[in-house]
């Protein structure tokens, strides 16, 4: 029985701003695929409490809210063979913790996680002024705000990127697969609109490959406008993104190298690659080797 485990460890910025800036949502069942394929994602217990439905097994409610089998039979002290009955109530240890750092805020949080405060503020029951203590555990929420770090709903231009001479640039990242570029970094659409990075086209099937060596921080799909897409951050600073891509061949965690096979697109289809450096998109055209 394979496990399924949808962590999420993106960018780490500190902030200064402890007031929860998105509002509060109830959620219930968010999809999350994986290696073409999917299954459904409850939302954890608020209380850590479930009731077993009839002919669930420990595997059953592991793949369900992330858990390993052996963190439900430790916290429940069960006994082999492990077979529960119907209605039968389970504590579940809460999959994703974060023990806070000094000085480290809700804002600091969120986007290490890239997760929406104010559901940090809600899932863990915190009051104003929200001020942490250092060393205490705090529950992660499960469902990701890709917002706070500004991979969706990109649209209108604030203003224009800043370009950096060649020269100041230290070049070292590769173009994910080979073919035309089709849609270059800047402003379209009169001004309107704004491509983060570029898209590529392949007239053959190929392999899509790392840019840079790193960690896989997220695999996922059915993202807005970025489709299937893998995230790899390399740093304190960079991040690359992989988008509208047909085929994972990474899972998140994943640590790979400069080159190395991550996914695959199809003929005829187009990449699209971001390089973000402290949450800015720069134009991938000046780091490229």
């Amino acid at each position: 029985m394979k496990f399924l485990f949808n962590f999420f460890l993106l960018i780490i910025i500190t902030g200064c701003n402890p007031e929860p800036i998105f509002p509060l949502s109830k959620k219930n069942i968010s999809n999350v695929m994986v290696k073409n394929f999917s299954i459904a994602k409850l939302d954890f217990p608020k209380d850590g409490y479930v009731s077993v439905d009839d002919n669930k097994t420990i595997y059953d409610l592991a793949n369900t809210y992330n858990i390993l089998p052996h963190e439900i039979i430790r916290a429940n002290n069960l006994k082999p063979p492990y077979k529960l009955s119907k209605g039968q109530r389970l504590y579940l240890p809460y999959p994703l913790m974060h023990k806070v750092k000094q000085n480290q805020n809700i804002y600091d949080i969120s986007l290490i996680y890239a997760v929406s405060q104010s559901d940090i503020v809600e899932l863990n029951g915190l009051r104003k002024p929200y001020k942490l203590i250092p060393d205490i555990e705090l529950k992660i929420p499960l469902n990701k705000d890709y917002s706070v770090i500004g991979l969706i709903n990109k649209t209108k231009i604030s203003k224009q990127s800043k370009i950096l001479p060649i020269s100041k640039i230290n070049q070292k990242f590769l173009f994910p697969v080979n073919g035309e570029m089709i849609k270059d970094f800047g402003p379209f659409d009169n001004g309107n609109q704004h491509n983060d990075g570029v898209d590529i086209l392949v007239s053959t099937d190929q392999s899509i490959k790392a840019s840079m060596s790193g960690k896989v921080a997220f695999v996922g799909s059915n993202l807005k406008s970025f489709g299937k897409m893998i995230l790899i951050k390399h740093d304190t600073q960079f991040v690359t993104a992989y988008a509208r891509i047909n085929e994972f061949n990474v899972m998140e965690g994943d640590m790979v190298k400069k080159g190395q096979i991550i996914g695959k697109i199809y003929k005829n289809n187009s990449v699209h690659f971001q390089i973000r450096k402290s949450r800015n998109p720069v134009n991938p055209n000046l780091y490229i080797n």
